[in-house]
């Protein structure tokens, strides 16, 4: 058999000509199906795929010596490969001359370090459009994307910044008032009547290059049920709520958080803001060059911690490139593949499938393809004199009463207090209620039966303990500062409570603390005089918090995914100061608490190879074999 590839007349898609059908057209089909991205296209009888080096290669290993590549197609890959070899090189310089920021913006362009003139450069440049910037948290990437948009050597023109939620807006906003003053930023908040009105201020503002900050929930779509066939109860797009965003000629699209707003696997189904970030941008680009993309985030995988959670942000950037998950996990990953009886279903079975390790030999692929699209720079490669964190365990022996519960939570999914019995319907429900008897023993209010800490807590016991060490709380004093988490209001109030009886002071945020709060609770802290406690909500303090006066974070209970958990210890350990920080895991023996342990270490060496595979591409593999059982 024989093929030819070639460009299709728009320059978007390799073309595939095979022989004419023979007694091999199966073989012939299958060959071409190896290959991401495949469709067949009934008019000129054709396969298409994806623009991209992949492609090439993948057609390449299919075909072999009976491929043969147009002079067109041959010359676009040779330059292909020439732009990804310099997008890594900038990556892995050390340091980058800048020429255009130093005109727009000199107080930024003189604030950089090295390692951070070489992200704004990398943002500048970008690869096919986009980019994923996931350098490791407090590393400085604000500063790089902004410094990256007023680097582009293009008049930067409109931009939008996606956030997840509005603490992190304001960090935005703040940022380009302070280094870039001239840019016009219009921040959407409030009322949905505030918001539009602040839409339709930025949308009158007559100046070339501007800033709007939005949060992800405003580029949700509307959906409605299909009316051509209530049946089948399918939903349909009908519109925006927001028009004015998707109409709008955008110059750059930035998403920050991005893990949060494409952490699903099937983001190609997506939720209704994913899917409104698909639409942004595709109306302006009929007419004028399609906008840049850029993911910024220190923790770019998905929901749980899962390796395979980056195709999201891949499928938003280069979606000809990345056009279905599970194509692309197929060709990447082990798959395990289940069968589930369907109850009345005749003995009807349902395959379910499962994404598993990387496999074998695509190690080389999965790395080279991310390559020249993510910029990851770890700590401990920009910043050698910042000292690593120190991670220390503290085990908590269970009280009496927490020890009883725990046991007839885990024998019966119950939990027996004075005022009655605290049940947990389903697995979710449970593994909470261990996590929460890990940390304390709960209580049941009367009538209302809402489930409570009592007090009762060996963790909060062993807290009380360090805190006195270091002198917090009693004669000896000191300078010493610490931050407190836990990823439940319930058992900070009962820190709270501990504290003040203790007549200690300190700052807190959690979920509900409105913005100014959170400001000047950050504020005060970071100052000389502030207490020398903070406490933190585990998830509402994970970003655009900075709290590097911290010399110890004290983490009373873990976050199951490793990215949140990074993010939280991140706040205090930043390339704004160069000290020792202590990271302190209290874990309840004998429960919950030690498997999360185990599940959180090896997601996290898993990210890590991948992440940080360019440099310690023989650390990656190391792991990957220790991973992987050894041939029989």
């Amino acid at each position: 058999m024989k093929a030819y590839a070639s460009i299709n007349s728009d320059g978007d898609k390799v073309v595939l000509t095979t022989a004419a059908m023979d007694d091999s057209f199966e073989e012939m089909v299958a060959r071409c199906k190896e290959v991401p991205g495949a469709r067949w296209h009934k008019g000129t009888k054709t396969w298409r795929y994806p623009l991209a080096v992949e492609t090439c290669h993948g057609l390449r290993r299919s075909w072999g010596d009976e491929l043969t590549v147009s002079p067109e197609l041959g010359r676009w890959y040779v330059a292909e490969n020439v732009g990804r070899e310099q997008q890594v090189s900038r990556a892995a310089a050390g340091d980058e001359q800048l020429v255009r920021l130093p005109r727009v913006a000199p107080a930024l362009a003189a604030t950089l370090r090295p390692d951070q003139r070489v992200g704004v450069a990398w943002v500048a440049a970008g690869y096919r459009g986009g980019g994923l910037l996931c350098d490791q948290p407090g590393l400085g990437k604000t500063l790089e994307t902004i410094g990256g948009i007023l680097e582009s050597a293009d008049e930067p023109g409109q931009i939008i910044i996606v956030c997840p939620k509005l603490s992190v807006r304001r960090v935005w906003q703040r940022e380009w008032k302070k280094w870039a003053p001239h840019v016009p930023v219009y921040a959407a908040r409030g009322t949905r009547k505030m918001r539009q009105a602040t839409i339709d201020k930025f949308a009158k503002d007559p100046t070339e290059t501007k800033v709007l900050i939005v949060v992800s929930e405003m580029l949700r779509i509307i959906e409605e049920l299909d009316p051509t066939d209530f049946e089948k109860k399918k939903m349909v797009f009908a519109g925006y709520q927001y028009p004015e965003l998707f109409a709008g000629a955008w110059h750059w699209i930035v998403v920050d958080e991005s893990h949060r707003m494409f952490g699903s696997l099937t983001v190609v189904k997506g939720n209704l803001a994913g899917k409104g970030l698909k639409h942004l941008g595709q109306l302006g680009a009929k007419s004028s060059t399609p906008p840049r993309k850029l993911a910024v985030t220190g923790t770019p995988f998905g929901r749980g911690g899962r390796i395979q959670g980056m195709f999201g942000t891949l499928h938003w950037m280069w979606p000809d490139e990345f056009t279905s998950f599970w194509r692309w996990a197929e060709g990447l990953f082990e798959i395990e593949i289940d069968k589930v009886y369907i109850k009345g279903g005749h003995g009807r079975t349902r395959e379910t499938r499962k994404v598993g390790k990387l496999r074998q030999g695509t190690e080389g692929d999965f790395y080279g393809n991310l390559g020249p699209r993510i910029l990851r720079r770890t700590k401990a490669e920009v910043l050698p004199n910042l000292p690593p964190k120190q991670f220390i365990e503290v085990k908590c022996e269970l009280s009496g009463t927490q020890l009883r519960q725990y046991k007839m939570l885990s024998d019966e999914a119950e939990v027996a207090t004075d005022n009655g019995i605290i049940t947990a319907n389903g697995v979710l429900a449970e593994i909470t209620r261990a996590k929460q008897v890990a940390n304390g023993c709960l209580g049941l209010l009367g009538e209302d039966g809402k489930v409570y800490f009592t007090g009762d807590s060996a963790k909060l016991d062993m807290l009380e303990e360090l805190l006195e060490q270091r002198g917090i709380g009693g004669e000896a004093g000191g300078d010493l500062k610490v931050i407190i988490a836990s990823q439940f209001n319930e058992f900070l109030k009962i820190v709270e409570h501990r504290l003040r009886t203790a007549n200690i002071g300190y700052h807190i945020i959690t979920g509900q603390t409105s913005d100014k709060k959170r400001d000047d609770a950050m504020e005060a802290f970071q100052n000389e005089g502030g207490h020398r406690v903070f406490l933190l909500n585990a998830k509402a303090g994970g970003v655009s918090v900075t709290l590097d006066a911290a010399d110890e974070v004290h983490c009373l209970d873990e976050l199951w995914n490793p990215e949140d958990q990074e993010q939280l210890e991140d706040r205090a350990h930043r390339a704004s100061r160069m000290h020792q920080v202590r990271i302190y895991h209290y874990r309840a023996e004998g429960t919950i608490d030690d498997v999360i342990a185990e599940d959180v270490e090896g997601k996290r060496q898993a990210q890590h190879a991948v992440l940080d595979g360019r440099r310690g591409m023989e650390y990656a593999r190391s792991l990957i074999r220790y991973r992987t059982p050894a041939a029989d």
